[in-house]
C-alpha cells in the first residue's frame, strides 16, 4: 500500500501561533491506509486531505493554505466549519419569541455564514485524542453578531479505516432560545492540486456529479430562500443521474446551461435524521470518487458563478491563486433562511436543548 510522500504534508510549525490570545495549531489525522487530513483550530478549517488515485498515488484534494498567515489572509470560508448560521439570513434579522433580533450584515443587507466574526474567524479549543481524531469546541456568546443566547458547539474530526473524513457535531443552547445552522465548507478538486490539472489551474468542470434530490430551493435574485421548493425535473438542477459539470456550466451549446451553482437541494432521506447519501462526485483523470453522507436535511452545492474569478484573499498552497469553478463545495445543513420562513422546519434551539449532526466524506477510486 502506497503512503503519501512526507513532502506533501503541511508543516505544523507554520501554524503554531497565537490569535486573540489563544493558541493555534495544525492537527494531522491519519489512518493505517495512508490517508491524512490536516485541520487547524482557527475556524476549525480543513487545510489538507491526502487520498490516493486509481494508481495508489496520493495527492491533496482540497483548497487550503500552508501557514496560519495564509489562512488568516486567505478566503475565509475555505475549509471552515460554519456557524452560528450557515447561509444567508434575510435582511440580517429575524423574530424569536416576539422579539426582533438584528444581526450583523456582511453580505449586502443580509447576514452570511454567521456575520463578520462568525466561527470562520474564531479560535476553537482543541484536543487531539489519538492519531485519527481531534475534538474542537467553541462557545458563541449571547449577543455575538446579534444572535440571542449562548450556544456551546462541540466538533469532532475523525479519519476512519474506510478512508472517510467524519465530522460529528453537537450544539446546546445554554441559557436562552437561539437559532443555529451548522455546516462544513471544504473546497474539493478530486484531480489533485499537485496533478497536471491542479498545477495548471484546471477547472473542476470535468467532474461528474450526482445529487440525491428531487427538489431544490427557489432563491430570489440575492440568493435568499423564498420558502418554495421546486421540482428538479427538466431543469439544470436535476443531478439524480450523474452529470459532467462542463455540459451544464459555461457551455454555450447546452440548452439547459447555467453560469454556475450556488444552490440548495432537499436531500432524499428514507428516515429523517438518519445518515443518507447526499452526493457522489468523481474525477475522470485521477479515478478518485467521493461520496457525501449526512444526517442534515439539505445540501448547498457551490461551484462559484464566475469562471476564473479569484477567491477573496491571498494565494493558497504552492502560491496558487484559487479561482471559482476550480473546486466544488458540498455543504450539508439545515433549511436556508429558516428563521424567516415559518413553513420550513424550525432552526430554533430552546434553552437547554441540544442537536447533533454527522457529515462524512468517503473516498475511493474507480477504474
Amino acid at each position: 500500500m502506497n503512503t503519501p510522500d512526507a513532502s506533501l504534508l503541511l508543516d505544523p510549525a507554520r501554524f503554531a501561533r497565537e490569535i486573540d490570545g489563544k493558541p493555534v495549531s495544525l492537527f494531522t489525522l491519519r489512518n493505517r491506509r495512508g490517508m491524512a487530513v490536516c485541520v487547524t483550530n482557527y475556524g476549525a478549517k480543513i487545510e489538507q486531505v491526502l487520498v490516493p488515485d486509481r494508481d495508489g498515488n496520493f495527492d491533496d484534494v482540497v483548497f487550503g493554505y500552508e501557514s496560519i498567515e495564509g489562512v488568516v489572509g486567505g478566503s475565509p470560508s475555505v475549509g471552515a466549519f460554519i456557524g452560528r448560521y450557515a447561509g444567508r439570513v434575510e435582511n440580517a434579522r429575524f423574530k424569536l419569541g416576539g422579539m426582533e433580533h438584528q444581526l450583523t450584515a456582511n453580505n449586502g443587507p443580509h447576514c452570511l455564514h454567521g456575520g463578520l466574526r462568525g466561527s470562520r474567524f474564531q479560535v476553537f479549543d482543541a484536543v487531539q485524542h489519538n492519531p485519527s481524531s481531534v475534538e474542537m469546541r467553541y462557545v458563541f456568546a449571547d449577543g455575538e453578531e446579534g444572535f440571542p443566547g449562548t450556544l456551546a458547539l462541540r466538533l469532532m474530526y475523525s479519519v476512519t479505516e474506510d478512508n472517510e473524513l467524519v465530522l460529528d457535531y453537537d450544539a446546546v443552547a445554554l441559557d436562552a432560545p437561539t437559532v443555529a445552522n451548522l455546516t462544513t465548507h471544504a473546497f474539493f478538486n478530486l484531480e489533485g492540486l499537485n496533478s497536471a490539472n491542479g498545477k495548471q489551474g484546471g477547472s473542476a468542470l470535468g467532474h461528474e456529479v450526482m445529487i440525491c434530490a428531487s427538489r431544490y430551493f427557489e432563491m430570489n435574485s440575492e440568493l435568499i430562500a423564498t420558502g418554495t421548493l421546486l421540482p428538479v425535473d427538466g431543469t439544470p438542477f436535476d443531478f439524480r443521474q450523474p452529470v459532467v459539470l462542463g455540459t451544464r456550466v459555461g457551455n454555450a451549446q447546452a440548452t439547459d446551461g447555467v453560469a454556475g451553482y450556488d444552490d440548495c437541494f432537499a436531500i432524499e432521506h428514507p428516515v429523517a435524521g438518519d445518515l443518507a447519501l447526499c452526493a457522489r462526485v468523481s474525477a475522470p483523470g485521477s479515478g478518485r470518487v467521493m461520496e457525501v453522507w449526512s444526517t442534515e436535511p439539505t445540501m448547498q452545492f457551490y461551484t462559484g458563478m464566475l469562471a476564473g474569478e479569484p477567491l477573496a484573499g491571498g494565494p493558497g498552497k504552492g502560491g496558487r491563486r484559487y479561482v471559482q469553478q476550480q473546486s466544488l463545495c458540498f455543504e450539508p445543513q439545515g433549511y436556508p433562511n429558516a428563521p424567516n420562513v415559518p413553513a420550513f422546519p424550525s432552526a430554533v434551539y430552546e434553552a437547554d436543548q441540544g442537536r447533533q449532526g454527522r457529515t462524512l466524506y468517503r473516498f475511493s477510486t474507480s477504474t
